[in-house]
């Protein structure tokens, strides 16, 4: 039997709190050890409590979830980070993934959503709302697009993608199947399935998923060496 997953989860609401609760509770391989009202108080938590994932709101008073994201990854890197909330703003979303982040999630996510999302992260895979996913992808296009046109100029590929590799990476975050980019883009699925394979060598990933996470965690990096 699978070990099971020890969670703290963290929101200054209380009644979200509450619906929280109910929902890991039909988990049979999760354990909800700790609930959090705030970032300060879950800091404590989890040294006490040592769990496997904590589930995190970013809006909260004294630590946000960006900052406890920060400073638990920093103290126990052991501790998969998961947000659930309802921020969409793409600063934050960037920089919860740059310091730490493994999913991210809005609070408009189905009760499985949020239970495969904790059983991902304890895997150390990554579960991003599709909304999310896109709009990262996007920027990450965008980002490539630019580093293509610098280059000889300090600039470069990241990945070495061409236009239609980020462009299927774009449609395949948005959820579109093999079949729908393929209708989409007026080429066939078998030339989809080689692009997306194509995509996950350079990127050194085995899911459509990971391989949204590494190209926002490459642009923080990028990004941190450029201040």
């Amino acid at each position: 039997m699978a070990s099971v997953i020890r969670v703290v989860v963290v929101d200054d609401e209380p009644a979200y709190r509450s619906a929280l609760q109910r929902t890991l509770n039909l988990a049979p391989d999760i354990e909800l050890v700790g609930l959090a009202k705030d970032g300060v108080e879950a800091l404590a938590m989890v040294d006490e409590l040592k769990p496997d994932v904590v589930l995190t709101d970013i809006n909260m008073p004294h630590v946000d979830g960006v900052e406890l994201t920060q400073r638990l990854t920093e103290s126990h890197p052991d501790v998969k980070m998961v947000i659930l909330t309802v921020n969409e703003e793409d600063d934050v979303i960037f920089d919860a993934f740059r310091y730490g982040a493994l999913g991210y999630l809005l609070k408009t996510s189905t009760p499985q959503d949020v239970i495969d999302s904790i059983r991902l992260a304890k895997q150390g895979e990554a579960k991003i709302t599709p909304k999310i996913a896109s709009r990262l992808l996007a920027d990450y296009r965008s980002d490539n697009r630019s580093s293509s046109s610098n280059q000889g100029q300090g600039g470069g590929n990241l990945f070495a993608l061409s236009e239609r590799e980020s462009q299927i990476l774009d449609l395949v975050a948005e959820g579109l199947r093999n079949k729908e980019i393929a209708e989409r883009l007026g080429i066939t699925e078998k030339t989809v399935k080689n692009h997306v394979s194509n995509i996950l060598k350079a990127l050194q990933v085995d899911s459509r998923t990971e391989a949204a996470m590494k190209a926002v965690r490459a642009r923080a990096k990028d990004a941190d060496a450029e201040i």
